[in-house]
C-alpha cells in the first residue's frame, strides 16, 4: 500500500480533533418530532461549531415509544448509546438540559424498562458530561404534574421519590458513580434554592463528584411556554441552557470545562446560605427481604417531614449532620442518618441484614469496579449473628448461617461478622453482578460492576494506604523503612484484582498484566497472577528498576485494564 507524506497532516489532525459534542433537550411537550436545538440551547450549537467542535443534536422527543404512548427515559437511553455508537468516534462528550441528563445516566447505567434491571455497557464512550438543571433526584411543584403521571412515563419517573429515580441512583453499590465520567452540574438559582422547577439539591452532583463540581448561576429553568406556567417565581430570561451571547454564564462554563481550563472554576458562585446548611434525603424503608413497606404512613427526619413518592420518601432540604429518622408504619421503627450539604443523600432502612458497599479487601480503589476472582470485603448491618473465621480451604459457602451469592452462585467465605463478610468473586464474573446476602434475619442484594482487572495493593497496617505488603522475592523478608529494597532487587508485592487468568507452567497468570508504577516509573513485571494455593490473592514479582527513586516512602501501584490501584509506599535505599 502506497502512503503520501501530503496526507499526513490530515491524519495527524484527525488525531488530535477533539471528541464530537453531543446536545441533549430535556422534557419536550408533543407534538416536537422536529424541535431543533435551538429551542432548548439557543445559540450553543453555533459556537460549540465556531469553536471547533462537531455537534451531534439528540432530540429526545423523536424516539419512538415501545412500552407506551410516549418513549420512556431508559427507552432515550438506549437511542442515546446507538447514537453513540454510530459517530465511530472513539469517545465523546454530552452537554444535557433538564430530564436530558437523566437519560444520559440510564444510558451509562443501562437501565432497562423492568425494575431494578441494568445492563450498562462495556464502553460507555463519554469523556466529559455537562448537566444544565438535571433533576437528579426530582422535580418540584410535583403536585402540578401529578395528573398527567398516569399516562406519561417521562412525568411519571420525574416526580420525587419514584422507583425510577430511586432505582438510578442505587444501582451501583447502592449509587450512582456515572461510570466516572469527567462530570459537572449547572444548577439555576434565580429563585433562592431552585431554578423555579429544579431545587439546587436535586440539580446538585454531590453524590458524584462533590461541591467542587457544582456552579450555581442567577438564571431560570426553562423558556418553555408550558413549563413556564408552573416555574414557581422564575418566569424571565436568562435561561439556563439557553445561550443568547457570549457572556452567558453557562456557556462561558461549558467552553471552560470542554476545554479543560480552570476558568468554570470561578463563573457562578458557590453553594452557600439554605444550600451550604441543608441536604436533601431520598429514603426507603424495607422489609426483611429488601421491599419497600407499604404500610408507611409518615417518615420524618429530625423534625423534617419527608413527602411520599410512588416508591420512596424525599425531601429537598433536611438540616445537615446526624437526623434521627422515625417511620410510622407496620411495623414502626426509628434510625438515624448523616445528612451531608450540598445535594441529595440516599438512604435505606431495613429490618434485618443491610448491604452498604463492596470493597477490596486490600483497601479503597478510585473505582467502584470489581474485577473476577477478587478478594473483596462487603460491609452492612446485622450481616451476621456472630464475627466467624474459616478455618480450612476450599472457602466453605457457608459461615454462622450466613450465605452470600453472585447471580445465584454460592462464594466462598473468608469471614463473617455483624458489620463485614470477607469473600471471592467467581473468576466467571462478568458485567453487573448481584450479590445477596441470607441469614436467618432476611436477605438484601447490591449490585457490584465487575470489569476484567480492577487492581489493589495490600498494606502492612492492612488499611490499604502506607508501605505496600512488599517482600524479597527469594528470602521473603518484608521491605520496611528498616529493610529497605535496593535497585536491582526482585520484589513481590501482594494484592487483589488482577482478574481473570490463565494456566502456564502451573501458575495461574493474569490474562491482562499489569504495569507496576514506581516513583512514577513504570515497568513490566516478571510475573503477575494468582499466589500460588491461596485463592483471591495476587502476587506481581518485579525489578526495581535503576532509575527508581530512592526515600522510604516512594510511591508504588499497579495499573491494569486502564484502572488504577490504591497508591501505597515502598522503602528503596
Amino acid at each position: 500500500m502506497r502512503f503520501s507524506l501530503f496526507f499526513l497532516p490530515t491524519l495527524l489532525l484527525a488525531q488530535s480533533a477533539p471528541p464530537p459534542v453531543i446536545l441533549i433537550n430535556g422534557y419536550q411537550t408533543p407534538p416536537c418530532e422536529n424541535a431543533t436545538s435551538r429551542e432548548t440551547f439557543g445559540q450553543l450549537e453555533d459556537k460549540l461549531r465556531a469553536s471547533g467542535r462537531q455537534v451531534i443534536w439528540f432530540n429526545n422527543c423523536s424516539v419512538p415509544a415501545s412500552t407506551s404512548l410516549r418513549p420512556t427515559i431508559e427507552e432515550m437511553g438506549t437511542a442515546l448509546g446507538r447514537r453513540i455508537t454510530e459517530t465511530g468516534a472513539p469517545q465523546v462528550d454530552v452537554i444535557v438540559h433538564s430530564m436530558g441528563g437523566l437519560i444520559l445516566r440510564s444510558y451509562l447505567a443501562g437501565k432497562q424498562n423492568a425494575v431494578a434491571i441494568f445492563t450498562p455497557p462495556a464502553d460507555p464512550r463519554v469523556r466529559k458530561a455537562i448537566f444544565l438543571g438535571t433533576p437528579h433526584f426530582g422535580i418540584g411543584l410535583a403536585q402540578a404534574f401529578t395528573s398527567v403521571a398516569d399516562t406519561d412515563p417521562q412525568v411519571r419517573a420525574l416526580l420525587p421519590g419514584s422507583r425510577f429515580l430511586f432505582d438510578l441512583g442505587t444501582w451501583n453499590q447502592g449509587a450512582d458513580n456515572l461510570r466516572e465520567v469527567d462530570a459537572l452540574s449547572v444548577a439555576g438559582a434565580a429563585s433562592t434554592t431552585s431554578d423555579g422547577l429544579v431545587s439546587l439539591t436535586s440539580a446538585s452532583m454531590r453524590f458524584l463528584a462533590g461541591e467542587d463540581r457544582l456552579r450555581i448561576v442567577p438564571y431560570c429553568h426553562t423558556n418553555n411556554a408550558l413549563l413556564a406556567l408552573v416555574t414557581a417565581g422564575c418566569r424571565r430570561a436568562p435561561y439556563l441552557a439557553d445561550v443568547d451571547s457570549d457572556d452567558h454564564l453557562s456557556w462561558r462554563i461549558i467552553r471552560s470545562f470542554l476545554e479543560n481550563t480552570s476558568d468554570w472554576k470561578q463563573l457562578g458562585t458557590n453553594p452557600e446560605g439554605p444550600l451550604a446548611a441543608n441536604g436533601g434525603l431520598l429514603l426507603s424503608y424495607q422489609d426483611r427481604e429488601g421491599k419497600a413497606i407499604d404500610a408507611t404512613t409518615k417518615i420524618t427526619a429530625g423534625t423534617t417531614d419527608l413527602a411520599k413518592g410512588t416508591y420512596a420518601w424525599s425531601n429537598d432540604f433536611v438540616p445537615t449532620g446526624r437526623q434521627d429518622v422515625k417511620i410510622t408504619a407496620t411495623p414502626e421503627a426509628t434510625s438515624a442518618v448523616s445528612i451531608t450539604a450540598i445535594g441529595y443523600n440516599v438512604a435505606v432502612i431495613k429490618i434485618g441484614p443491610r448491604l452498604a458497599a463492596v470493597l477490596p479487601a486490600a483497601g479503597r480503589v478510585p473505582t467502584l469496579s470489581r474485577a473476577p476472582g477478587m478478594f473483596v470485603s462487603l460491609y452492612g448491618a446485622e450481616l451476621a449473628p456472630s464475627a466467624v473465621q474459616a478455618t480450612s480451604l476450599p472457602l466453605p459457602i457457608q459461615l454462622s448461617g450466613v450465605r452470600v451469592l453472585a447471580n445465584g452462585m454460592p462464594l466462598g467465605l473468608q469471614f463473617v461478622g455483624p458489620t463485614q463478610i470477607n469473600a471471592i468473586l467467581p473468576e466467571t464474573a462478568r458485567g453487573l453482578v448481584t450479590l445477596e446476602v441470607h441469614n436467618a434475619a432476611g436477605a438484601h442484594q447490591i449490585n457490584v460492576l465487575i470489569e476484567p482487572a480492577a487492581p489493589a495493593i495490600f498494606t502492612q497496617n492492612g488499611t490499604g494506604s502506607g508501605d505496600a505488603a512488599a517482600t524479597q522475592a527469594v528470602s521473603g523478608s518484608l521491605i520496611t523503612s528498616d529493610r529497605p529494597a535496593r535497585r536491582g532487587d526482585v520484589l513481590t508485592i501482594y494484592g487483589t484484582g488482577l482478574g481473570a487468568t490463565e494456566s502456564r507452567a502451573g501458575l495461574a497468570w493474569a490474562v491482562l498484566s499489569p504495569i507496576v508504577e514506581i516513583g512514577g516509573v513504570r515497568l513490566a513485571p516478571l510475573y503477575a497472577g494468582r499466589a500460588p494455593g491461596f485463592a483471591g490473592l495476587d502476587q506481581v514479582n518485579f525489578i526495581v528498576p535503576s532509575d527508581a527513586p530512592r526515600g522510604s516512602t516512594v510511591t508504588i501501584r499497579l495499573i491494569s485494564n486502564g484502572r488504577a490501584s490504591n497508591e501505597t509506599t515502598l522503602a528503596i535505599d
